[in-house]
């Protein structure tokens, strides 16, 4: 019986990593026997709009000490390419065992790192570690605490998300001169993310029309080589298939995918069918020439303003061939009537709906003398867009728009979206197309977001067609807090009963609401973290020990108090739950925490 499974990595800003054996263990070591490992990666922080590093390394570690290494190749990887989703990065044989510990090498020795301020200007940050030195080399050590190891053992899947949370682990100290601090800060579970899509790239193996599912040879990101190992998804009736940049749903797809030559690109989006399954079931379906690959240059962003057929592009990230994306301020893309467009949820697009605020992802050939990116004879495939603003009128509804898809407003030139200048969509009362959704509950000063497609070009007074709108509701909404403390302090945070109760006099502060971005700026400030939930990721970094990780909030808050007991200082604290403005609380789910030793407070302090 074959004694080896499959090692599947997933990246967005996290890591996702899955384990599961095969084979009978009951007359055969353990050494002998192998097991599946499947790693992801994720996060998501507005201030970066590019953080492209090396990842050199992912080991798995056993209490003896000994490493097994499950990276099948070093990849760069700009980890703001995913903050809305995971990527199935390989799936390998790994030697049966318990791990209790994952260490990530990572390299910034020619990192990019572009931030931006909140006027949306973008500046490429220098970077230096917490000591003011250059970086190069780092390797960071996640301890599973709680009887979290990872247990890798024949006929059984065990899953762990790798999480290198941006917010934790950078300080941005200033935009002139751009320069921000490093000091990595990875996080994990032994879950797969079912809140985040997943990604599955590389070629077609085979299709099984009776069972509707796909096999697939994983080739992740937009590398062209490397044994990634195989994977196997699920597809149904409401799964959505683009092949050659024409679109198709249901048994039509599959059966045109069935048809297409063993090889053929292949890019599956989807996730995990039900908490817990292993079961992977795809939404939608890319292949052939809707994929990018080694032939085809990429370009991502945002349309900032248009003449004709002259598109500008600002803060947009290019792929060339089969190198790694990097960061242009401005990049102008041109189409003309023959540039295929896809991607529209209300029907069928032409360059016409190519408008300003648009999010394009594009296929074609890119110029680098003059920043020119050809799709005349390509294809642009259209994203889904959120816009933010307050309600300057209910109905019909307007806004006062502060950022499209977190970009800040006045990047965006509108000129040329109406029927003439008169009518070119105005930022201050942007007027939104809510068709059949209920808007009824609506007042003038809310803000909310809503997603959607801005209107074809051209074709102002409406704006902006919604597919959902969401009003937050500020006195309890989703939220992530950063507290810095300029030097780490010992009465930044104390342990009380079952809270961790919050100083912040002396810390650099932020509460951003989910789905809000500027939301930082508003006067929100919780005074205390509580948990009710069952589980969570909670995390605990020391310098020289590597993070410890736990999944029960008492677990976490017991570790830390002994911690401070001891004489450590807080350093850094994020956050992640519901905030409670009545209560001035957040609830959490998700906690890292940076302690320093008493000699680190020391020298932080020179």
């Amino acid at each position: 019986m074959n004694q080896s499974k499959l090692l599947a990595y997933t990246f967005a800003f996290s890591t996702s990593l899955f384990v599961a054996g095969c084979g009978d263990s009951s007359n055969q070591d353990d050494t002998a026997l192998m097991g599946d490992l499947q790693v992801a990666v994720t996060d998501a922080e507005e201030d970066f709009l590019t953080y492209r590093i090396e990842l050199e390394s992912i080991q798995l570690k056993k209490a003896n000490g000994s490493l097994v290494e499950v990276l099948p190749l070093q990849s760069e990887i700009d980890f703001v390419q995913y903050q809305e989703l995971s990527e199935l990065f390989a799936v390998l044989s790994v030697p049966a065992g318990e791990y209790q510990s994952v260490i990530l090498g990572l390299d910034y020795s020619e990192a990019d790192i572009v931030i931006q301020d909140e006027e949306g200007a973008s500046y490429e940050a220098a970077i230096q570690d917490a000591n003011g030195n250059a970086i190069t080399q780092i390797d960071v050590e996640l301890n599973l605490n709680e009887g979290n190891s990872i247990n890798i053992s024949p006929f059984k899947t065990a899953q762990l998300t790798l999480d290198l949370d941006l917010a934790a682990s950078n300080t941005i100290e200033s935009f002139e001169p751009p320069l921000v601090t490093v000091e990595p800060f990875m996080v994990g579970s032994t879950e797969l993310d079912i809140d985040r899509e997943h990604r599955l790239r590389g070629l077609l193996e085979s299709v099984d029309l009776a069972t509707n599912t796909i096999d697939m040879k994983l080739i992740p990101m937009r590398l062209r080589r490397g044994t990634f190992g195989d994977f196997n998804f699920h597809v149904d009736d409401n799964t959505l298939y683009e092949i050659d940049g024409v679109e198709y749903t249901s048994e039509e797809g599959l059966s045109l995918l069935a048809e297409q030559a063993e090889g053929t690109p292949l890019i599956a989006f989807g996730g995990p069918s039900e908490e817990g399954e292993q079961r992977y079931l795809a939404t939608q379906v890319l292949a052939g020439n809707s994929v990018p690959w080694a032939e085809q240059d990429v370009l991502k962003g945002i349309i900032t303003a248009r003449s004709d057929s002259s598109i500008s592009i600002q803060g947009a990230v290019v792929e060339t061939g089969d190198q790694a994306a990097h960061f242009q301020t401005e990049v102008t893309l041109a189409v003309t009537e023959d540039t295929v467009v896809t991607g529209y949820r209300l029907g069928d697009a032409s360059i016409a709906n190519l408008s300003v605020g648009q999010r394009i992802l594009a296929l074609g050939e890119f110029n680098a003398d003059n920043n020119e990116f050809d799709s005349s004879q390509g294809h642009v495939r259209m994203k889904l867009n959120a816009i933010v603003g307050e309600v300057v009128q209910a109905s019909p509804l307007e806004l006062d728009l502060s950022h499209i898809n977190k970009r800040p407003i006045d990047l965006f030139d509108f000129s040329g979206t109406g029927l003439d200048a008169a009518n070119d969509a105005s930022p201050e009362q942007y007027e939104i197309n809510s068709s059949t959704l209920d808007i009824s509950a609506i007042e003038e000063d809310e803000w909310m977001q809503v997603r959607g497609y801005p209107s074809s070009f051209g074709s102002s007074p409406s704006d902006f067609d919604a597919l959902s709108i969401i009003n937050p509701d500020f006195s309890s909404h989703p939220a992530r807090m950063f507290a810095l403390w300029q030097s780490p302090s010992t009465t930044g945070l104390t342990i009380e009963s079952s809270e961790i109760v919050l100083s912040l006099e002396d810390a650099r502060t932020k509460l951003h609401l989910k789905g809000i971005p500027g939301s930082s700026q508003l006067s929100f400030s919780p005074e205390k973290l509580v948990s009710t939930a069952e589980e969570g990721r909670f995390s605990i970094l020391i310098r020289g020990e590597g993070v410890h990780m736990f999944t029960d909030f008492d677990s976490f808050i017991g570790s830390a108090s002994e911690y401070l007991q001891n004489g450590l200082a807080v350093h850094q604290l994020t956050a992640t739950g519901q905030y409670t403005d009545s209560l001035k609380s957040l609830d959490v789910n998700y906690v890292t925490l940076r302690l320093s030793e008493p000699q680190d407070l020391e020298q932080d302090q020179e």
